[in-house]
């Protein structure tokens, strides 16, 4: 699997909708928006399978628990499609980050260059390199 021709375009547009979004269980989540991200970047939804089966904070808990977690729900799909583990310090645009957020909960985000985006109650939130705990290089 390679990267779109328009990938970086196509993560623009995508980063430009979620800055006017508001977080929504199920729509515009961490997962999603990783989700999201790669396929605007490889045009390969990661999500498919699970997009429409969450609408609450519980059931996406389920669901995450169902696959093993956050880290292993990301890894599992990250090794389905043959995308490499990768040292933060390394993940590129648009590759995707497992980050720690306050009170040690975790999330899935996308890296912008600098830092990294996820959903926040309004739009995005951005945190640097130090957020991130493992990566994912997309395609």
């Amino acid at each position: 699997m390679t990267r779109l021709p328009d990938w970086p375009e196509r993560l623009d547009r995508l980063v430009e909708a979620a800055r006017h979004s508001t977080f929504t269980w199920g729509r515009f989540d961490c997962c999603l928006f990783a989700a999201d991200a790669v396929a605007a970047v490889t045009g390969i939804d990661p999500a498919a399978t699970w997009r429409s089966v969450y609408a609450d904070a519980r059931t996406a808990a389920r669901l995450l628990a169902r696959m093993g977690g956050l880290e292993a729900m990301a890894a599992g799909i990250a090794r389905h499609h043959g995308w490499a583990g990768v040292p933060p310090a390394f993940l590129g645009r648009g590759d995707v980050a497992l980050v720690r957020l306050e009170y040690d909960r975790h999330a899935l985000a996308v890296c912008l260059g600098s830092g990294f985006a996820l959903p926040a109650r309004r739009g995005l939130a951005m945190l640097d390199r130090t957020h991130a705990l493992s990566g994912w290089r997309i395609a």
